[in-house]
């Protein structure tokens, strides 16, 4: 019989592997069941084998303000890309693992959103998802970019700083770039450091700005 060591790496990786299946078995049965029809309609729609109270508590999750800006964003954003995301499905941990492998070394977020978001081209130019995704990287690029001019009075910021100054906040339950089985206490620590260690890091970001 096969085993394997279990670690603090393979936990993640293993939640992180449940959570995108559940995720994609969540999805196939909202469109399947739930998308274009009355809210009653698609409670009594439950198909065999899912518990009725689960998926009454799913279609009303579904219908929440949130939810909905949430599948309004997505749609408006999947209407602006110029080609599909890079990796598709692929999840995050897959890349890290493949750019450890390669490199030696564990990518930062942005190299993280980079890979999943622009390609490399035949004519060795870059071509991205959207614009709106070129422009923050650039953004995050020129914070962590050494500066010619009075460069000992400036100080670049790391790539951690930049993603949080460009992107925002993480919101609890989701990491970006991070992969699925990430929460904010794992990523920051605790909930104690993790929230007032990103303003800390966001009121040294603007001060170094004005410099």
């Amino acid at each position: 019989m096969y085993q394997w060591e279990r670690t603090e790496q393979t936990d993640r990786e293993m939640l992180a592997h449940m959570s995108a299946m559940h995720r994609s078995w969540r999805s196939k049965q909202k469109k399947r069941h739930f998308n274009g029809k009355p809210l009653d309609d698609a409670i009594t729609s439950v198909r065999v084998g899912v518990d009725p109270s689960v998926w009454q508590t799913m279609c009303e999750l579904w219908t929440t303000g949130d939810e909905r800006r949430i599948a309004d964003r997505n749609k408006q954003n999947h209407a602006t890309q110029s080609m599909p995301y890079r990796w598709g499905r692929t999840s995050h941990y897959q890349l890290m693992s493949d750019f450890s492998q390669m490199h030696g070394r564990t990518p930062h977020r942005l190299e993280v959103f980079k890979m999943g978001r622009c390609k490399d081209l035949p004519d060795d130019t870059e071509g991205w998802v959207d614009e709106e995704s070129r422009r923050r990287y650039e953004a995050m690029s020129e914070m962590i970019a050494p500066f010619d001019v009075d460069a000992e009075s400036h100080t670049t910021a790391t790539p951690e700083d930049a993603f949080i100054s460009v992107m925002g906040k993480d919101r609890p339950g989701r990491v970006r770039c991070a992969g699925s089985g990430e929460t904010l206490r794992t990523w920051y620590g605790s909930t104690s450091t993790g929230p007032s260690a990103y303003l800390e890091r966001e009121k040294q970001m603007q001060e170094q700005l004005k410099v």
